[in-house]
């Protein structure tokens, strides 16, 4: 092989991972979240979490991702890891379905329909129809469609030029003399796994042994350990994905590792088996791109059978790997590996940021006790329980704008936006709530009392300000808009009650039954209850948003407009529920 020879393989071999690249994602954006529904409904049947486990795989082309989505479920509690192990094993036979396509290429013949199904045939033309709704169509699943065909455009001719690259070492001394060390079964296996290693995929390792197809020298003694050896380089590439997951994921990670491992180990075992008792015949048979296809799913599909059974088994060893730990780690969940599935990474952002509105009631709640009932305990509580909220604002929202530089499904795109929304109103509410306990601190410190009647006023807003915030979480994480409607409505009594308070207390002070000290601290209060109702309000207001698939003012207002008697209706209510003494 000369130095332009080498060239032309390494260009087809970028073609090759570009195009399974682009192809892959496109298929992930427009099928993804239906992926992950299906997925959701595994049940404990093994042999249906096989067959849908390889339908996934085979759609969305890499058994990496389908593992990596299932270890998205586990982490969030969605998928048990009893339940994941069928679909993990079945994502490896769903891979297979690659070097299926590239097997197309051996088609070979005379007849209209076998020239028909030879890539050279049509993928111009799918790669012309790609590139004409990629540059002129305007709507996104459109355009995901033009790069599914691009990609696999591209692919299959960087397969074709792989292959054109590879023919002449056919006549090779070193190339045939590196395939006899590679039949070698435990360098073979170890050449495997540097190439997926290398190339972080299976497919793309197996692409190249059917280019090498060509030379009409490789056997199966020789292709069948670089097959075992890529698998097991694929479960390391999910390991490394898996690092930032909680356990019951990790553990996830070693199964399909183990399965790969153990499946490498039996099939040396049967080799070494038939080495000893002679070298057989079909061992050193010259194999095609087709044969290669059969070997890599029979191998998959045999392995599959064989341990599936054991599946108890495979689970107990991967929680002696993976040690029960002392605690989880709950950003795990943002790990950045989960950006490459983003429904995945969405579904993770929507769970931690339904933690975050529960702590923030939490806090808002304790706060209030502070006030009515000084605790040194609870202001600790507070304040630590903001510095909580701060770090789930910093880490979502970040993570949420890694997220936003991929390509997002509509419903994905405006969950994302409420998330965004909602996270600096819950961070502002948690503010507002550490200022009302430092208030009840500075009540203590200098020895203030309300009076009866402030006490008494107090309470009425307080009970007031929980509803609204207890409204906003259960809106929010819900995605309830019947729950959001109510909420307007008792924000504006909110209002109502703190210019009736303000009113009432500038009275006392005028005639001298308030300090001006104390008249402060209780306005700093009522300000800080009045801002807390209006941030539930703002997060009413996304909630409202999404559910008319809309971010933009005029739509919530409408939305209000609509509700008139609704909302006339609830303020009544609280109205009503919240008289003053």
């Amino acid at each position: 092989m000369d130095v332009f020879t080498l060239f032309t393989f390494i260009g087809g071999l970028g073609l090759f991972l570009f195009g399974m690249n682009v192809l892959s994602e496109a298929i992930g954006r427009q099928a993804g979240g239906r992926m992950k529904d299906a997925l959701e409904k595994i049940t404990s049947n093994k042999l249906m979490g096989v067959a849908l486990g390889a339908g996934v795989t085979a759609v969305i082309q890499s058994s990496g991702a389908t593992t990596v989505m299932l270890m998205g479920f586990i982490n969030s509690g969605i998928l048990s890891l009893q339940n994941a192990v069928g679909p993990i094993l079945g994502a490896n036979i769903g891979t297979t379905a690659t070097a299926w396509l590239l097997a197309l290429s051996d088609i070979s013949g005379e007849s209209l329909i076998l020239r028909l199904l030879n890539p050279s045939s049509f993928v111009p033309v799918l790669a012309f129809i790609g590139a004409v709704l990629l540059v002129f169509s305007k709507r996104d699943r459109s355009k995901d469609i033009g790069m599914m065909l691009l990609g696999f455009a591209v692919l299959m001719f960087g397969m074709s030029t792989m292959s054109s690259a590879m023919s002449p070492l056919r006549e090779s001394e070193f190339f045939q003399r590196l395939l006899v060390a590679l039949s070698n079964p435990l360098l073979g296996v170890l050449a495997g796994v540097a190439m997926a290693a290398i190339l972080q995929s299976s497919s793309a390792s197996v692409g190249i042994i059917q280019a090498a197809a060509v030379t009409g020298v490789v056997s199966i003694g020789n292709s069948l350990p670089l097959i075992m050896g890529i698998n097991i380089g694929a479960g390391i590439i999910v390991l490394l994905a898996g690092s930032g997951a909680n356990r019951d994921a990790k553990r996830a990670a070693w199964i399909y590792m183990l399965h790969n491992c153990i499946a490498a180990a039996l099939f040396l075992i049967v080799l070494v088996i038939l080495r000893s008792a002679g070298q057989p015949e079909i061992l050193s048979r010259s194999i095609t791109s087709f044969d290669i296809a059969v070997l890599h799913t029979v191998y998959k599909s045999v392995n599959t059978a064989v341990q599936l059974p054991f599946f108890r088994q495979l689970i107990a060893l991967s929680r002696l790997i993976i040690r029960p730990e002392p605690e989880e780690q709950r950003f795990a969940l943002l790990d950045e590996n989960f950006l490459k599935t983003p429904p995945v990474a969405v579904s993770r952002c929507v769970e931690l940021s339904n933690d975050m509105a529960q702590l923030t009631r939490t806090t808002v709640v304790t706060a209030i006790d502070v006030i009515r009932a000084f605790d040194e305990n609870a202001l600790r509580t507070v304040v630590e329980l903001e510095d909580e909220i701060d770090v789930f604002e910093d880490k979502i929202g970040a993570f949420l704008v890694k997220l936003s530089a991929y390509k997002l499904t509509g419903s994905d795109t405006q969950t994302v936006s409420r998330i965004l929304h909602a996270i600096n109103d819950f961070e502002r509410m948690s503010d507002h709530a550490k200022n009302l306990a430092e208030s009840g601190q500075e009540l203590r410190d200098k020895d203030l009392r309300f009076s009866d009647d402030a006490r008494a006023e107090l309470d009425v807003i307080f009970h007031a300000v929980t509803e609204v915030t207890d409204l906003a979480v259960t809106a929010f994480t819900d995605c309830d808009a019947a729950v959001a409607r109510r909420i307007d409505p008792l924000e504006q009594v909110v209002d109502d009650l703190k210019s009736t308070l303000r009113d009432r207390h500038i009275q006392r002070l005028q005639k001298g039954e308030c300090s001006t000290t104390l008249g402060f601290v209780f306005t700093d209060i009522l300000t800080d209850l009045e801002r807390i109702s209006d941030h539930c309000s703002n997060i009413a207001m996304s909630v409202l948003q999404m559910r008319q698939s809309s971010f933009e003012t005029h739509s919530y207002e409408a939305e209000i407009k609509r509700s008139d008697a609704a909302f006339a209706e609830y303020y009544g209510e609280y109205k009503e529920k919240y008289l003053l003494p």
